[in-house]
């Protein structure tokens, strides 16, 4: 099962999802997975539509939940909060949000779900800098702390074999392939 993590183009940059399509387009797909969230459904949709599919919604490929910070630019955030995130942030909890530990499970079991219902088939899975980061950090063993080094373009692509169970990662944030 081949497993094509990207990362939705920005917001607002159709033309940055049209390229992604266009690089993905000899690809044979048996399936386009989404977060719910517009900027990546949007990236799915022109993913999607060059194979002749639907965008399918996951909710567990959605981006870290911030909740009280939600909307907040980072200097926004109280003072404890910014030391958390830039000392230890695979340690922070999100006040009335989530860990890096429960996006983890959460993003990792999403995918674990979708690779077991495909066999040898190839889907992509359109999602975010943090959930993507959180699997491959996970796939690869990197400690959480450091999985903030593993750089997500937007509108970049990871590739992911899942053999026997077992994700080889085999390759990492290609920046708008085709280029």
């Amino acid at each position: 099962m081949r497993l094509v993590l990207c990362r939705h183009a920005a917001a607002g940059d159709g033309g940055q999802a049209g390229r992604l399509a266009v690089a993905l387009a000899d690809l044979s797909l048996a399936a386009v997975y989404t977060s719910p969230l517009e900027r990546a459904y949007v990236t799915a949709e022109a993913v999607a539509a060059r194979h002749g599919l639907a965008p399918v919604v996951l909710d567990d490929l959605r981006e870290i939940e911030l909740g009280e910070v939600d909307g907040l630019q980072f200097d926004e955030y109280p003072a404890e909060l910014q030391e958390a995130l830039l000392n230890a942030p695979g340690a922070v909890e999100f006040p009335g949000g989530e860990s890096y530990e429960q996006l983890r499970r959460r993003v990792v079991g999403a995918l674990g779900r979708i690779a077991a219902q495909h066999g040898d088939e190839t889907v992509v899975a359109v999602s975010h800098a943090g959930a993507i980061r959180a699997a491959l950090a996970t796939w690869l063993s990197v400690p959480p702390d450091a999985s903030f080094r593993l750089d997500q373009s937007f509108a970049s692509v990871n590739v992911v074999d899942v053999v026997d169970g077992m994700p080889l990662v085999r390759l990492v944030n290609v920046w708008e392939p085709g280029r």
